[in-house]
């Protein structure tokens, strides 16, 4: 019996726990084959398509009949040896014999013992366990009474266990009778479970039959998901002879089916033979089926000899293919030998894929040498290589030791690969101690000083305004405070702009309370514009002013351009009613070429007036050649600027 078919849907769950279900038999008493139960109609699953069968009522738990006495034995353990099997693997949480045993005990079940197993296993404490052996016992029950078994499994209640236990069953039945399991499948109402049971039917007809499978599928009505049915046909086929399988994939239409059948192939028959399987693939025609293929088939094979696919990249063409496997020869060729891999990412074309083969490669090194990937990042020449080296580096021991990761970073020589180094470093460090972090970068000295603050006010400030705007205001260098209070100020205003406009005046540099000034705007813009602009208009003219009006003509303008152009005609000549103006019609210029032209005639600074005129002009004779035309002919434009915008006289 193949035990795999229904520990399918718990392994989905328990990837971790593939090691030890992969183990071989234990020594249980060989069963006697039970005689197959004859097929009966089943209700289906209740459900919105469920037809006038009866349905399976459904208690808070699944009822299994009373325990029964064992009949005369079969030369099949008792359930009392099963249960005891199963208390002392259980004692064992994790390891390698209890999950052997779990998987094995699937074996031992028949008609004698199947219901006080299930009985027992009802009452396991840890939920883990108790999803893992009912799917096992109960697609075991399916072989010799799947009537019973599928019954039981609907009367779980609704969740993944019962998903796992009818998929389960479904395989057990699939596997004496695929026919009329497959039929009761297809009147599952649509969904999830449907579609893991039709796959868990198809598995099974592949294990005998891959042609026939590939027959029965082609033969289903349309329906969600079907194209994901191809994999396990094709995987099952391609393991026992991928030549066959590789002709008929290709007689497959094109689409997404034949596409799925071509990466089956390509996974499986690279386990098997990775030079037959690359040979096949570069005779596909061109498209995704063939690009699948080969980055699985590449991915694959360089799990086992990177070099080998290091050696063959040359030949592949350009494209994602060959990125993909670049990426993947570097990071599997880091964990052996990290030297040479990156040696031979730096050799590679400039590009996004030598960028992300080396950050591949070098994650994969710090992550098993993190001392030693540090300081080959530290003895690159200064350049592009390094920055990047360095950022994977930083982003990697910050994750685990910020405080190590400051000590490597500050080792690299002045630049900008250290700087960005500890940019990155401070960062992820602000999220976890950004009292730690906001010290280390109030200490920090260089010309890097600067972006450390504004990276650990900004983090801070997400987390805890109130204690990042303490932290800010007590700096005592002023130059210190005005990097680091925009970003915090910032954030304020996200929940609350007036608040946050309490808090400019605390910032001494001009540009950067005007900077700050203008997102405050912004955000104040969103949800109450005339509170945004009284609060602006008590400005004196300058920087603050300037850009606050910008801004909030910009954000206001998108929102409801009516409503701030009828409040931007109430406001009085200067500098900062010009910026306003220059941000309302970027805004209206798409919808009313007409009208922007009109407002930008209004603006005071003539260098700023013609710049606009010419900007809106040339978008206007995009949409409304005739109408632009006649209106730049007849401005007060220059005489150059329109000979650039009007297109030459026959």
């Amino acid at each position: 019996m193949h035990v795999n078919r229904f520990v399918a849907p718990v392994l989905l769950a328990f990837g971790s726990l593939l090691l030890g279900l992969a183990i071989g038999r234990y020594s249980f008493p060989q069963r006697a084959t039970s005689p197959r139960a004859e097929t009966k109609v089943l209700p289906r699953e209740a459900g919105a398509n469920a037809g006038p069968a009866a349905t399976v009522a459904e208690p808070l738990t699944p009822t299994v009949p009373a325990p029964t006495k064992a009949k005369e034995s079969t030369g099949a353990p008792s359930a009392e040896q099963i249960v005891a099997e199963i208390k002392a693997a259980t004692l064992r949480p994790g390891s390698r014999h209890s999950f052997a045993t779990f998987n094995k005990l699937a074996e031992a079940i028949d008609e004698n013992n199947v219901r006080d197993v299930l009985a027992f296993v009802q009452t396991l404490p840890k939920q883990q366990e108790k999803n893992m052996l009912m799917p096992m016992i109960v697609g075991r029950w399916a072989e010799f009474d799947h009537v019973a078994a599928v019954a039981y499994a609907q009367a779980i209640p609704k969740g993944t266990g019962r998903n796992w236990a009818l998929t389960s069953a479904v395989g057990g039945w699939a596997e004496r009778d695929p026919n009329a399991a497959s039929a009761w499948v297809q009147e599952l109402p649509a969904g999830p479970t449907r579609d893991q049971a039709m796959q868990t039917v198809v598995s099974s007809l592949a294990e005998k039959d891959p042609a026939a499978a590939l027959a029965f599928l082609q033969n289903l009505p349309p329906g969600r998901n079907r194209q994901s049915l191809y994999w396990p046909i094709f995987n099952k086929w391609t393991m026992s002879d991928p030549s066959a399988a590789a002709e008929r994939a290709a007689q497959l239409p094109p689409g997404s089916s034949r596409d799925t059948a071509l990466q089956a192939i390509g996974s499986n028959w690279a386990n098997q033979d990775p030079e037959a399987a690359y040979a096949w693939a570069n005779t596909l025609p061109p498209g995704q089926g063939r690009t699948n293929a080969l980055q699985n088939i590449l991915g694959s094979w360089a799990n086992k000899d990177p070099q080998r696919v290091a050696s063959i990249m040359t030949a592949l063409p350009a494209g994602p293919a060959r990125d993909q496997s670049v990426v993947n020869v570097a990071r599997q060729w880091a964990l052996t030998d990290a030297r040479a891999a990156l040696a031979w990412t730096e050799a590679l074309p400039s590009g996004d894929a030598r960028r992300n083969a080396m950050r591949a490669a070098l994650t994969a090194w710090v992550q098993a040498e993190p001392v030693a990937a540090a300081e080959y990042v530290s003895t690159l020449p200064p350049g592009k290589a390094q920055e990047e080296a360095a950022t994977s580096i930083a982003l990697q021991l910050a994750s685990s030791d910020a405080s190590a990761a400051v000590r490597w970073a500050e080792k690299i020589p002045e630049g900008v690969a250290r700087q960005n180094a500890l940019s990155n470093i401070v960062s992820q460090w602000a999220e976890a101690d950004p009292q730690a972090a906001a010290d280390f970068a109030a200490r920090a000295r260089g010309d890097g000083r600067k972006a450390l603050l504004e990276n650990v006010s900004r983090q801070w400030a997400r987390s805890d305004p109130q204690a990042a705007l303490a932290w800010a205001g007590n700096l005592p260098e002023a130059a210190a405070r005005d990097s680091a209070l925009p970003n915090i100020i910032t954030t304020v205003a996200e929940n609350d702009p007036a608040e946050a406009a309490k808090l400019v005046s605390r910032i001494s540099d001009a540009d950067s309370q005007a900077t700050a000034t203008g997102m405050i705007a912004s955000q104040w813009a969103g949800n109450d514009p005339a509170a945004a602009s009284k609060w602006i208009e008590s400005f004196p003219e300058g920087k603050s002013r300037q850009r606050a009006f910008e801004q909030l003509m910009s954000r206001w303008s998108q929102n409801d351009p009516y409503a701030a152009g009828a409040w931007l005609a109430t406001v009085p000549s200067g500098d900062s009613r010009d910026a306003a103006v220059n941000a309302f019609t970027r805004r209206i210029v798409a919808s009313d070429p007409q009208a922007a032209v009109q407002w930008v005639q209004t603006i005071g600074n003539e260098s700023m007036r013609n710049t606009q005129l010419e900007t809106i002009a040339a978008a206007w004779i995009r949409t409304d050649a005739n109408s632009a035309a006649a209106w730049i002919a007849a401005s007060a434009l220059p005489n150059d600027v329109k000979a650039r915008l009007l297109p030459p006289r026959p």
